[in-house]
């Protein structure tokens, strides 16, 4: 493992553990923060673009983005080296705009989910358009590992946002068509 990689890796361990640390801080606060998330076409619910993938709505639902968020953010470091955060908060904000978007009108929508999906549909379509070695073993792993994601984009049950992880996967497919072709 190369030493950029190995610092990227930290960034990554870093960033997990501030998830925590502010789900954590939320819990005790009776879940205030929450309140940050992005609430569809409203003026006020703009700032969640910002704010919601660092907010959840319980340990449960925190614990289920963590890991996939740690390896798709691990496969990217991996895949494209110095644009693992600049990617990362272009789908952030994507992914944030099309909730914002298309949300279903008066809900809070927190999660990390959304930038999830934006993360897997951009490694998959950057290996379709790259061809190269380092894109197609992460789109690899991606398939291998959360190839059931796919599922998440249609309406499942109650609660969950589909629609940010189908925005989420859009805005992923949108920007590697539009990113540099070399790393």
């Amino acid at each position: 493992m190369t030493r950029p990689l190995q610092k990227q890796i930290v960034e990554i361990l870093c960033f997990i553990a501030v998830l925590v640390v502010i789900h954590a801080v939320n819990v005790l606060f009776g879940m205030w923060f929450t309140q940050y998330g992005v609430i569809p076409r409203s003026i006020v619910g703009l700032r969640g673009i910002l704010f919601s993938p660092l907010l959840h709505g319980n340990w449960e639902h925190l614990l289920a983005n963590i890991v996939p968020l740690g390896v798709m953010l691990g496969l990217l470091a991996f895949s494209r080296g110095r644009s693992l955060w600049p990617i990362t908060a272009t789908l952030w904000v994507a992914s944030g705009v099309g909730v914002w978007l298309v949300g279903r009108p008066g809900s809070i929508q927190v999660g990390a989910s959304g930038l999830i999906y934006g993360l897997a549909a951009f490694l998959v379509t950057t290996a379709w358009i790259q061809h190269n070695l380092k894109s197609a073993l992460a789109a690899l792993a991606v398939i291998f590992l959360y190839g059931g994601i796919v599922w998440g984009v249609l309406p499942p049950r109650p609660g969950v946002s589909w629609e940010g992880h189908l925005v989420g996967a859009v805005a992923g497919i949108l920007i590697a068509w539009k990113s540099p072709r070399r790393v």
